[in-house]
């Protein structure tokens, strides 16, 4: 007798935004006229989404400016207006190119479930008074076919530059490990986010980072790449893809980096990791 194989489930998609792709792609938020604080209102991304979502897919565009620093921090809510629950803190949005030029914008992939009904909204902090972003939002089902958490926890955010924790990329070497932070729960995937450095001379070269634990890798959670260019962009070689993982709450993790050649200032480290 043959082996019945049920059929798939069909797979489900919804996002912000519809063809053809421009600049202002996405749903356009405000920072708030005073640097580094958040904007008193959320910006409704999505009224109420269609279905149970197993993943969420988050991508900003349209922050860099050659020349200058644009470092920023965007916060995902979901719930009503004027109820809204913090669900994704400090998501690193500067240096963000936009998504009519030749480089990449930035993005985010975490395997999360959200209620269908669920209302998404968003506030971005930054370092330049009134800066703007646009932000992409696709929610999906898998079929099945991976692990689904209920929560992603931020470490390294420093909201106070909007940044996260400064590392310094060693020159054709291994650089030193940066303490990020401790798990407050079991990470069973986990996403880095880069952006940016101290001053507006990126690189234009590639940057491998390492997660680690007693400065050493962690579970082969190495060799995540990221990419810089001359004109204050940065965006991950992997997409929005982190890693895989089994992190036990209360893990002390560490963050460090190795550029192809000679490094100019810090650059600035955090990890976002679903429970």
């Amino acid at each position: 007798m043959a082996l019945v194989i049920p059929s798939s489930r069909g797979i489900k998609r919804e996002r912000n935004y519809a063809s053809p792709p421009t600049a202002t792609w996405g749903t356009g938020m405000t920072a708030s006229a005073t640097p580094h604080a958040l904007s008193a209102t959320r910006t409704e991304i999505i009224a109420a989404t269609a279905f149970e979502a197993e993943w969420i897919r988050i991508t900003c565009q349209e922050t860099t400016v050659s020349a200058s620093l644009t470092d920023s921090l965007l916060n995902i809510y979901i719930g009503g207006a004027g109820s809204e629950v913090l669900f994704i803190d400090s998501l690193q949005a500067g240096w963000s190119a936009t998504i009519v030029s030749a480089v990449s914008p930035r993005s985010y992939w975490f395997p999360v479930r959200i209620p269908r009904g669920t209302r998404i909204s968003g506030t971005l902090r930054a370092l330049i008074a009134s800066d703007t972003i646009e932000v992409l939002v696709e929610l999906g089902t898998s079929n099945g076919e991976h692990w689904v958490g209920s929560g992603v926890e931020t470490l390294g955010e420093t909201t106070a530059s909007s940044r996260g924790t400064a590392v310094t990329p060693g020159n054709a070497v291994e650089g030193s490990y940066a303490s990020i932070g401790t798990s407050g729960y079991r990470y069973r995937y986990i996403v880095p986010g880069i952006q940016g450095n101290n001053d507006t001379t990126l690189l234009g070269e590639p940057v491998a980072w390492d997660i680690g634990v007693g400065s050493a890798s962690y579970q082969g959670l190495d060799d995540w790449m990221s990419q810089d260019n001359a004109g204050e962009v940065q965006v991950p070689w992997h997409g929005s893809q982190g890693f895989w993982c089994d992190i036990p709450s209360g893990t002390a993790l560490q963050m460090r980096a190795a550029a192809r050649a000679a490094v100019s200032g810090l650059q600035y480290a955090c990890l976002y990791g679903v429970y």
